[in-house]
C-alpha cells in the first residue's frame, strides 16, 4: 500500500489516485532570473526518484508538469515591487527574455547532468497571460476578488479555509506578515493576481485593468489545472513555498472552483550546507553547476538518494564522501559478484534476494523513504557476501541481482558499475589514505613544505581534498 505524507492533513496518506492506474502531478519550478541552486537540484532530484519509482514499481502512467516562472515573482517575495526577471535584466544590460532563456538553458543543463527525466510538459507563464486574465475576470465576478486601481487582489476574508495548509489563518496573521500592508487592498492579508506595470517595464501585457502583468501565485493555479484539472493527484514544492504561495493557490482554487485544487501537498524539506541554512550573505550559496563540478552529478544524486525527502539535510564535503563510501561498497560487491560465479544456483542467494526486493518496495511505499531502501541493500550486501566469497552461486544468480538492481536503477539512476566493464574499483583508495596521513605529520611537525609536496602528490591522483576542523576528507574523481 503506498502512503504519502500530505502538508495538508498532516498525515501520511494511502495514496489513490483521481483516475485509476495514472498519476497527475504539478511540481513548482525555478524562478529563471539566477542559477538554479543546490536546494533547486535536492528537489527536482526527489520528485524525479518519486515519478520514476510510480511508472517502474507501482505501474502508474504519470502526467508530470514542471512550470517555469519567467514573470510575476517580485524581489523579497513581497506583494509589489520590481520583478526578478526584470531586475537581473537591468544589471545586466539585457532584455528580461535574454535573461529568461539563458538561465532556462543552465537550469535544463544541470537537470540533465543530474539524470533527471524531462518533464512531461514544462509550462512558462509568460505563455498563458490569457488564460491567466479570464481567471482574475472570473474570480472578480465571483466576488472573491476586487480591482484597485491598476491591481487586482484576491479578497482573503471570501476564502473558505483560508491557512489550512500553513497554519497562517486570518487569525494568525499580522499586517505586514510576509505580505506589504497597501492602502489599496481592503486588508493588508489580500493578495494580487494582477498587478500593473510602470511605462518602463518590459514585462507587461493589455488587461481589463491597465498594462501589467500576472501575480506569481495566480501563474501556477491556472498552468497546473489548464493541464491537470480543477482537482489532480499530488502538488510539490519545496517546504519553503508552503505559504504564501501554496496556501494562496489553495485561496485561488477555492475562489475559482470552490474546491481543494490538489488532494496530496508533498513538500520537500529544506537543505542547509554545512551545517547553516543556505544564503548569499552567510557565503554558503551553493548553485547547482557548482555542487556539480565539485562533488560531481552522480555523486550528488546518490547523496540525494540517501536522504529522505521530506526531511531536512545538511550537504557538505563530509555527508558526500560518506555515502560515496557506500557507493564504493556497492561497486566493489557488483565486482566480485561477476568474477566469482561457481556452477551451482544457489538457493539462499535466491531468498535474500526475494527478501530484498520486498524490503526495498515497502520502504518506497512508506512515503518514499530512500534511506530505508538504501538500508535494505546494504543489508542484503552484508548477508550475501559470505555466498559471494565462497563462490557457491552461478550466472542465474548473477543475472536475477542484475536485473532487480537494474530495475531499482531507472529509480535511484546511479549505479554505474552496473555497465560499466574493465577492473576493480578504484584502486586509489589506500595509496590516497597513506599519502593523507603522511601529509597530516609533515603538517603536525610544521613541515609545511613537504606537506604542500605531498598534496600535489594526492591531487595528482586525480582527487579532491577537503581540510576541515576535524580533519582531511577527500574524494575520487
Amino acid at each position: 500500500m503506498l502512503k504519502l505524507y500530505d502538508s495538508l492533513t498532516r498525515e501520511k496518506r494511502e495514496f489513490v489516485p483521481v483516475t485509476k492506474g495514472e498519476i497527475k502531478m504539478y511540481v513548482c519550478g525555478v524562478t529563471v532570473y539566477n542559477k538554479m541552486h543546490i536546494g533547486n537540484a535536492r528537489t527536482y532530484v526527489s520528485y524525479d526518484i518519486m515519478r520514476e519509482y510510480f511508472i517502474n514499481f507501482k505501474n502508474y502512467k504519470v502526467l508530470y508538469i514542471q512550470n517555469i516562472t519567467d514573470v510575476g515573482a517580485v524581489v523579497g517575495d513581497a506583494d509589489r515591487g520590481e520583478d526578478k526577471i526584470e531586475k537581473q535584466a537591468r544589471l545586466a544590460g539585457l532584455h528580461p527574455m535574454e535573461v529568461v532563456d539563458m538561465y532556462i538553458k543552465l537550469m535544463w543543463d544541470g537537470l540533465d547532468a543530474l539524470r533527471n527525466r524531462r518533464p512531461n510538459i514544462s509550462p512558462r507563464a509568460t505563455g498563458h497571460i490569457v488564460e491567466i486574465i479570464e481567471a482574475v475576470q472570473a474570480m472578480i465576478a465571483s466576488g472573491s476578488a476586487y480591482v484597485a486601481g491598476g491591481d487586482v487582489y484576491i479578497d482573503v476574508s471570501k476564502i473558505k479555509n483560508y491557512g489550512c495548509l500553513s497554519g497562517n489563518t486570518l487569525e494568525a496573521l499580522s499586517a505586514g506578515y510576509r505580505i506589504e500592508a497597501e492602502s489599496k487592498k481592503r486588508s493588508p492579508h489580500d493578495f494580487s493576481v494582477w498587478k500593473s506595470a510602470g511605462p518602463k517595464s518590459d514585462l507587461k501585457w493589455n488587461s481589463p485593468w491597465g498594462m501589467g502583468y500576472p501575480g506569481w501565485h495566480i501563474e501556477c493555479s491556472v498552468m497546473s489545472q489548464k493541464y491537470l484539472g480543477n482537482t489532480f493527484d499530488i502538488h510539490g514544492g519545496g517546504a519553503d513555498i508552503k505559504f504564501p504561495h501554496h496556501e494562496n493557490e489553495i485561496a485561488q482554487s477555492y475562489a475559482l472552483h470552490g474546491c481543494q485544487p490538489v488532494n496530496y501537498w508533498v513538500h520537500t524539506g529544506m537543505l542547509n550546507v554545512d551545517g547553516a541554512k543556505m544564503a548569499k550573505s552567510a557565503g554558503n550559496f551553493i548553485t547547482a553547476d557548482d555542487a556539480i563540478t565539485k562533488f560531481g552529478a552522480r555523486e550528488l544524486r546518490w547523496f540525494f538518494v540517501n536522504c529522505h525527502y521530506g526531511s531536512p539535510t545538511n550537504i557538505s564535503a563530509e555527508s558526500i564522501a560518506a555515502t560515496e563510501a557506500g557507493y564504493e561498497r556497492l561497486a566493489t560487491y557488483f565486482y566480485n559478484l561477476k568474477q566469482n560465479a561457481g556452477n551451482a544456483k544457489n538457493a539462499e542467494l535466491d531468498k535474500l534476494l526475494k527478501d530484498l526486493a520486498n524490503k526495498f518496495e515497502a520502504s518506497m511505499d512508506d512515503d518514499i523513504n530512500t534511506p530505508n531502501a538504501v538500508a535494505a541493500i546494504y543489508e542484503f550486501i552484508k548477508l550475501t557476501n559470505p555466498i559471494i566469497v565462497s563462490k557457491q552461486y552461478n550466472l542465474g544468480n548473477i543475472s536475477a541481482i542484475t536485473e532487480f538492481f537494474s530495475k531499482v536503477n531507472q529509480v535511484f539512476k546511479v549505479f554505474d558499475f552496473l555497465t560499466e566493464t574493465g577492473g576493480k574499483p578504484d584502486d586509489r583508495e589506500a595509496k590516497v589514505k597513506q599519502l593523507i596521513e603522511e601529509r597530516n605529520n609533515f603538517r603536525a611537525a610544521k613541515n609545511f613544505a613537504e606537506a604542500d609536496r605531498v598534496k600535489q602528490e594526492i591531487l595528482a591522483l586525480n582527487v579532491e581534498l577537503y581540510d576541515n576542523k576535524d580533519g582531511t576528507t577527500y574524494r575520487l574523481k
